[in-house]
């Protein structure tokens, strides 16, 4: 099995670093598309919308992972909040 279809061991990632992984990802579909659109007659009247749907797909899942990303964040803080008291601080007053 890939790498790509096993995300089980797959870490979180900030936004940064998803920003990163989007360009890197955008600029690639976009040379694929711009050479497969040559190929194809009339291909590059449509290019421009192919390289929209990829770009809304790879927003989508730079949202994904700067989600999940909070997701693991919080719940660290609620972990060690936990930890400290933190929610014996309502009992208190």
């Amino acid at each position: 099995m890939s790498d790509v279809n096993n995300n089980q061991n797959a870490q979180p990632i900030g936004h940064d670093q998803a920003e990163q992984l989007k360009h890197q990802a955008e600029q690639k579909i976009n040379e694929t598309i711009d050479q497969l659109a040559q190929k194809i007659p009339g291909g590059t009247q449509f290019s421009q919308q192919a390289k929209d749907a990829a770009a809304g797909a790879l927003d989508t899942l730079e949202k994904q992972a700067e989600a999940q990303a909070g997701n693991v964040l919080g719940n660290a803080g609620n972990m060690i909040g936990g930890m400290f008291g933190h929610h014996n601080d309502q009992q208190k007053q």
